[in-house]
């Protein structure tokens, strides 16, 4: 296998999970540049801020989620429930066909959603890789618990590195949670 360039991500798709009701720029910056790292590599990205042709009625970020909390604020709790189910179920569907989960975790920032997505993925055993703000030292305990700290990463560079290499082959990948399938014949 020396030599041949394995390019063991392409075609397989990538779930980007994190805050976005209160994140100051409504989660769509680290998403950007993440998603310039992913597509290169073959990967298909779902962005939950960026949502697929076909749901984009279905927004959560700016003009949307500003009229998504005026109606919170003014008590108007059935339209804010019929609109954010529709999301939930889309931003949960991109979860259930994803191969794999890029998780932003930042403790300071509240993400119920977030949350749920990543106890789904984790239920699924699809790869669920987590970028913890301020490091792994700053993961809630009982993330150990729950999942492989060797999926948990100090950095959005440390997670690229540990990408390239599970795309090159230099890493195997637990296949507890990685199933490469190969289309060519041998």
């Amino acid at each position: 296998m020396e030599g041949i360039l394995m390019e063991r991500l392409k075609g397989l798709r990538c779930y980007l999970a994190g805050p976005i009701d209160a994140a100051e720029d409504d989660g769509v910056g680290w998403r950007q540049d993440l998603t310039k790292f992913l597509k290169p590599l073959g990967i298909t990205v779902f962005d939950p801020c960026k949502k697929p042709l076909a749901y984009a009625q279905y927004k959560e970020i700016e003009d949307e989620k500003r009229k998504m909390m005026h109606l919170k604020e003014t008590g108007r709790y059935f339209e804010l429930t019929q609109r954010m189910k529709d999301i939930v179920h889309v931003d949960l569907r991109m979860v259930d066909v994803s191969d794999f989960l890029i998780i932003y975790l930042n403790t300071n920032i509240r993400m119920f959603g977030t949350i749920h997505e990543l106890l789904n993925s984790l239920d699924q055993r699809k790869p669920t890789l987590v970028v913890i703000e301020g490091g792994r030292a700053n993961a809630p305990n009982w993330l150990f618990g729950i999942m492989d700290y060797n999926f948990m990463f100090d950095s959005f560079e440390d997670l690229q590195v540990f990408l390239e290499q599970i795309n090159d082959g230099t890493i195997n990948g637990d296949l507890s949670r990685w199933v490469f399938f190969s289309t060519e014949e041998e």
